[in-house]
């Protein structure tokens, strides 16, 4: 698996960790699932957006892909369609995704897989970016209802944390729109704001979890 060692997290989950970046995928103490449950799923309260209205998903770090495959998992059966467009930069995490059979929730990356091979499954429309998504953001023309942004860290990925970066978020954000994030820093939370963003901290984390961030347009 090239740069990449695999390991188990305190749910059960599979993850990884990435060797070029010198960093986790997820938070082995709290478990990959339960992370993309607490601090995107629930967090940006998707499920009852999708219950409401069409939802715009801007997917930031496919990575593993546990974020829409726990989203899936949770709007299974809601008739309202979920646009998704997400990036990420290494291609091989996505042939792991694809060939990987320990990964779950089942029926959410039964479904991933779908949508990786033909775009499209029921109320599900994706759209996959291998590249760039730092380039991607900064010449975007869409708008996106949510936003899930889950880069590598700054201090390993600065490129994804800078002023300008985050000031083109909140311009392809909706008014009303959320952008959930496991960030929690100080800094991180000022440079947001300093964008217009208003924020709170992730409520009801199990014990043991560091906290996140939302912030709101």
């Amino acid at each position: 698996m090239g740069n990449k060692k695999l390991f188990a997290t305190a749910d059960g989950s599979i993850s990884f960790y990435n060797l070029s970046y010198e960093e986790a995928y997820h938070a082995k103490s709290i478990g990959a699932y339960t992370e993309s449950l607490y601090k995107y799923v629930m967090a940006s309260n998707i499920v009852d957006r999708l219950r409401e209205k069409p939802i715009k998903l801007l997917d930031i770090g496919f990575g593993l892909g546990y974020n829409l495959a726990v989203t899936i998992e949770k709007t299974k059966g809601l008739k309202n369609r979920l646009s998704i467009t997400s990036l990420e930069k290494d291609p091989e995490i996505i042939e792991i995704v694809k060939n990987s059979i320990f990964l779950w929730p089942v029926y959410g990356y039964k479904v991933l897989r779908i949508l990786l091979e033909n775009g499209s499954f029921e109320n599900y429309d994706f759209k996959l970016n291998i590249g760039d998504a730092r380039k991607y953001i900064l010449s975007c023309k869409n708008r996106y209802d949510v936003i899930f942004f889950d880069p590598f860290s700054k201090r390993n990925n600065a490129e994804m944390w800078d002023e300008d970066l985050i000031s083109k978020l909140y311009h392809i954000l909706n008014h009303g729109g959320v952008i959930a994030t496991y960030a929690c820093s100080k800094r991180i939370r000022k440079d947001f704001s300093k964008a217009g963003f208003s924020f709170k901290e992730i409520p009801n984390l199990p014990d043991g979890f560091q906290s996140g961030t939302i912030f709101y347009k």
